[in-house]
């Protein structure tokens, strides 16, 4: 299995200028991947036994210049089209998307915004206050056994406000997007 992960992420190599940024970039994946806690940053460096002085130069992997998140997520689709059996339903990829809203109790907190609760249950208020997120993938697998395999995923800011607008905003590019990187 390592030299599986070693091998798709070495494809990844041409989409940094610098080397640097590139192994940041390795670091960072199998630190999401051994992580058991979600604390960002934080448990990459914890999980990997990372010197915590390293906490900042990580920090600012995700900001640096040296690399640009479309090209990352073109040469992804490349990957799961040339890596894993794509299901195809007379002729066409099975793309899935799904959100999650995320309560947190800090109005403050980077990302938090006031989302609408669709839910039947009126003992639920109508609105609470956290992060929304969606995700958009395809569907890849055999007969009796399938996977979602993830192309795509993001957080909602003040820019969107639910995940149907997401939905709407978003197809165009990703009918583009999916037309150039998964031709059939």
């Amino acid at each position: 299995m390592i030299k599986e992960i070693n091998d798709i992420l070495s494809q990844f190599r041409s989409c940094f200028s610098r080397e640097s940024s590139f192994n940041w970039f390795v670091i960072t994946v199998v630190g999401f991947i051994v992580r058991l806690d979600h604390h960002g940053v934080s448990s990459v460096i914890r999980w990997l036994n990372l010197d915590p002085g390293k906490y900042t130069s990580l920090l600012f992997f995700f900001r640096a210049s040296s690399w640009n998140l479309k090209e990352i997520q073109q040469k992804w689709w490349q990957i799961v089209l040339n890596t894993c059996p794509i299901i195809a339903i007379k002729g066409r990829y099975l793309i899935v998307g799904d959100g999650i809203k995320v309560a947190k109790e800090a109005k403050k907190m980077p990302g938090v915004k006031r989302l609408h609760q669709e839910s039947d249950n009126s003992s639920k208020a109508p609105y609470i206050y956290g992060h929304h997120f969606g995700a958009l993938g395809i569907l890849a697998g055999w007969v009796k056994k399938r996977s979602f395999v993830s192309l795509f995923a993001r957080s909602f800011m003040k820019e969107q406000s639910n995940f149907a607008s997401f939905k709407e905003n978003l197809r165009h590019r990703l009918t583009e997007r999916v037309n150039l990187a998964l031709p059939l």
